[in-house]
């Protein structure tokens, strides 16, 4: 079983990584301006709450989607750092604090579960403005880095089964987030709005 799981991680891990490849490459050549908090902050939340899980709980490879997602956001920050193409906006400090935060909670606790849900609920919140504007707009936000979201979050989840449950927490908020935006942007919805406003290919705000 652990051959198998261990496969279907890194296969979770790559296809999560090909995303946030496409979208550093795009950063390096100025075709994304990437905010460098919101960046940094979702690599907190995440590296915060994988370190968590493996001291409490230990590996499991079901962590590799997360773990290639908080190399992957770092990279992106620092990319866009070193090349100054970022942008900085005063409402993107939610995603720093939230970060700390999450640090900071874990300091304090040292308890998985407590730091991997405090990681998920910020996350989501983070995620309601992004959920909203592809509501109303889904060609600003259509990507493929929602769909390959999606599937890595699946395979992740599917090797969840028979393990301790804060493992399952982070998947499953993934797939239900990635799901709803390939939906949102790539669905009948997408296609009604598209045809009303001749609508375009964007590039999607977070691929994980």
């Amino acid at each position: 079983m652990n051959g198998f799981e261990r496969v279907v991680g890194v296969i979770a891990g790559l296809v999560i990584g090909s995303a946030q490849v496409i979208y550093l490459v795009n950063t390096l050549r100025g075709k994304i301006k990437p905010s460098v908090l919101s960046w940094l902050g979702w690599a907190l939340l995440m590296g915060t709450s994988l370190v968590s899980q493996v001291v409490g709980k230990g590996w499991q490879w079901s962590l590799t989607s997360i773990l290639c997602s908080t190399i992957g956001s770092l990279a992106i920050a620092s990319a866009a750092l070193l090349s100054r193409n970022f942008s900085l906006a005063l409402r993107d400090w939610k995603f720093l604090l939230l970060g700390l935060g999450c640090m900071g909670l874990y300091y304090w606790s040292s308890d998985a579960w407590i730091t991997t849900c405090f990681a998920v609920l910020a996350d989501a919140l983070l995620a309601i403005p992004t959920i909203g504007k592809a509501w109303r707009d889904p060609a600003s936000e259509k990507s493929v880095a929602w769909i390959l979201g999606a599937v890595s979050s699946v395979l992740a989840l599917a090797i969840c089964v028979g393990h301790d449950w804060v493992y399952v927490l982070f998947p499953l908020y993934l797939v239900l987030f990635n799901g709803m935006m390939a939906w949102l942007t790539w669905g009948t919805r997408a296609r009604r709005s598209g045809a009303d406003a001749g609508g375009c290919d964007g590039d999607g705000v977070r691929p994980a």
